[in-house]
Parts: structure tokens; C-alpha cells; sequence
């Protein structure tokens, strides 16, 4: 699974899907990689930064001394090739045409268009862009109109799917940051989520996922779509195992959860419902205690409950209505076992009743 993940985000064998996802949030605390992981991802994510930059050259420097290291990456290769062979060698005609729309980056539309984000570079030199981090909104673009499966791109299929152990957790970290930086977070996510699925994976792969899973959450969250946001917190967590970004995540979905709740809590009271409004505001405040605005929930919620429940009470007692005051204050001791005065009157009020009973 992990190589066919890979195989879709960077050899080009198939499409993925289109997101326009917005920047990433700032990542969460996290514990450092060790010297030697920093310095590997940040000469592969260096080239990509290059290649975005038009700066082929330079690109092509730092793949050859990452090749030294690992000289059957097909990713590698693949980012190779696209700098040392012609254009229109490894994106063949006939063409057609697609405009940059709102939003869109030469990954986005080689992710649409070819089936690999990471084709970017050679679909820029195909419509001579200088930069490819740079490309105005409207540009019209000459596309291939068909993908000749006998091309590097569909040669990389066999390699990554025969020998997946060529792809290093290094690059396979790097395609996912760049294809989150370049608007397609839910494909960086599935690569890093099957790469912990398959293996026990490294801990800069479980801040990775950790930190875009937080981020896609909060976009979620600020388009009212806690469900979803929920949804994707859980799904990180089926394979984030034992670590310190399982209590991060955990933190932030009961944040999520709490706040559903405390929404609900507070339609309730509005229409009157005060006692299943005051538990539901209780749940919410259990899930994140240090909340003040649900603690402060709790509190209005109480205090209305008391106010009305037992005013109601007291109403019927003297009024000689002895099961409505039972009921109310029934009620309140069931949600508010704490207020002692309610307490006190439904144990007198019950003793009143028993002896009306009595023959």
C-alpha cells in the first residue's frame, strides 16, 4: 500500500485527487529529528524548493549527492530526469490547453493533468516558466492530451512497486510537506498515514501527520464542519501509536467534541430545555476543564435550573401542590445533587406525602 501511496503522490501512474487545501497553521511542540534526519530532509526539501525557484542547476547538484546515498531512489531519478531531458521527451504531444485558475499551482494542475504533483518542474519548462512558484492566474497552459504510459513517469511504477524499500521515509516526508505546502494536504496525509500504517515509521513522520492533521482539523473547524475535523483526528490516530502526538491529537479532538457540545448546551437553553442544556454543558466542560467558557456554561446553566426548578417548587408547596413541588425538586436534585435546600424540602415534601397516603 505504502509504495502505490507513494506511486500516486510522485511516479504519475494515476490521478490525484485535486484539493485546494489553504496554507498550513503553525506545527504544534514537537520533539527534534536527529542531525542526520534534518540533513537528509532538508536536501531533498531543499531541491524541491529549487525546482520551484527555477533554479535547475542547483536542484540538480543536490540530486546528484543524494543519489550517492541512495542510488535506487525512483524519486530521485524521476526529479532527475525531469531537469536532464527535453520537455517534450517526457510530456509528448499532442496538447491542449488549461488555464491557472484562482488558487492553482503547477502542482495542483500536474496532479489534474499528469496524475504527479511532483511533474511540476517538467510541465513549467514545457510552457517555458521560468519559475513555477510563480505563476499568475489566467496563464494558459499547454497540457498533454493523453499520457503515454511508456514514458519515465510510467517506467517508475514497476520500480516503486517492485521494490518499495528504494523509497526512503525521508522522501517520502518531503513529497508529503511539498505536496501540503502546494494546496494538497489530504494527499500528503494518506502518504504519511500509510507509511506508519506499514511500519512502525520514525518520529518526524508522526510530527508531520501530527501537525498537517491539526491544521486540516482547524480549517474544518473554522468552516463548521467539526464532524469532519473529528473524523480526521480519528483517522491519524489509528496509526499514530504510543507517542506524544496521540495526547496532542486527543487534546484537540476532545476540543472539537467539547465544543459540539457546548453549541448544543447553549441552543438548548435557549429553547427551555434547562436540564438536558445543563448535562450536555457539563459534558463539554469535562472534556476541556480548562475552558472557562464552558465552565462559565456550567455555572449559567446552574444557576437557572435552581432559579426556575426550585422557585417552581416552592410555588407548588405552598400552594398545598405537593407532587408538582416532588417533581421539580425531583428534578433538580437528579441534575444538581449538590443544592443542599433542595435536598432538604423533597425529603420533607415525600414524608408529606407518605402520611396523605396513609389511610
Amino acid at each position: 500500500m505504502l509504495a502505490a501511496v507513494l506511486f500516486l503522490a510522485a511516479s504519475g501512474g494515476c490521478q490525484i485527487l485535486d484539493s485546494r487545501d489553504t496554507e498550513a497553521l503553525p506545527s504544534p511542540a514537537v520533539e527534534p529529528a536527529s542531525e542526520s534526519e534534518q540533513s537528509v530532509k532538508a536536501n531533498f526539501s531543499t531541491v524541491i524548493e529549487y525546482l520551484e525557484s527555477g533554479r535547475g542547476e542547483d536542484a540538480r547538484s543536490l540530486l546528484l549527492m543524494l543519489k550517492q546515498e541512495t542510488p535506487d531512489s525512483s524519486v530521485l531519478a524521476g526529479l532527475l530526469r525531469q531537469i536532464d531531458q527535453p520537455a517534450e521527451q517526457l510530456l509528448p504531444g499532442p496538447y491542449r490547453e488549461v488555464e491557472v485558475g484562482a488558487g492553482e499551482s503547477l502542482s495542483l494542475i500536474a496532479a489534474r493533468e499528469l496524475g504527479d504533483p511532483l511533474m511540476f518542474y517538467a510541465l513549467a519548462r514545457l510552457n517555458q516558466i521560468e519559475i513555477p512558484a510563480r505563476i499568475p492566474v489566467g496563464t494558459v497552459l499547454r497540457v498533454p492530451r493523453t499520457i503515454n504510459s511508456d514514458n519515465a513517469s510510467g517506467q517508475a511504477q514497476s520500480r516503486v512497486a517492485a521494490e518499495p524499500s528504494e523509497i526512503s521515509i525521508h522522501e517520502i516526508e518531503s513529497v508529503a510537506e511539498y505536496l501540503a505546502r502546494s494546496g494538497q494536504k489530504a494527499q500528503a496525509r494518506a502518504m504519511l498515514i500509510d507509511a506508519l500504517a506499514e511500519s512502525n515509521g520514525v518520529q518526524s513522520t508522526r510530527q508531520l501527520l501530527t501537525r498537517l492533521t491539526l491544521d486540516r482539523a482547524a480549517e474544518l473547524r473554522g468552516e463548521a464542519a467539526q464532524g469532519q475535523a473529528i473524523g480526521i483526528i480519528d483517522e491519524t490516530l489509528s496509526v499514530i501509536g504510543a507517542s506524544g502526538q496521540r495526547t496532542i491529537l486527543t487534546n484537540a479532538r476532545d476540543s472539537i467534541r467539547a465544543e459540539v457540545l457546548g453549541e448544543n448546551a447553549m441552543r438548548l437553553r435557549e429553547q427551555g430545555e434547562l436540564v438536558e442544556a445543563y448535562e450536555t454543558a457539563v459534558q463539554a466542560a469535562g472534556l476541556e476543564p480548562t475552558a472557562a467558557k464552558w465552565t462559565s456554561l456550567v455555572g449559567d446553566l446552574r444557576a437557572r435550573l435552581i432559579d426556575t426548578l426550585h422557585n417552581e417548587a416552592l410555588l407548588a408547596w405552598r400552594d398545598r401542590n405537593v407532587d408538582l413541588a416532588i417533581r421539580n425538586w425531583e428534578s433538580l436534585v437528579a441534575v444538581v445533587p449538590d443544592f443542599e435546600p433542595a435536598q432538604v424540602y423533597l425529603e420533607r415534601a415525600r414524608l408529606l406525602r407518605e402520611r396523605l397516603d396513609e389511610p
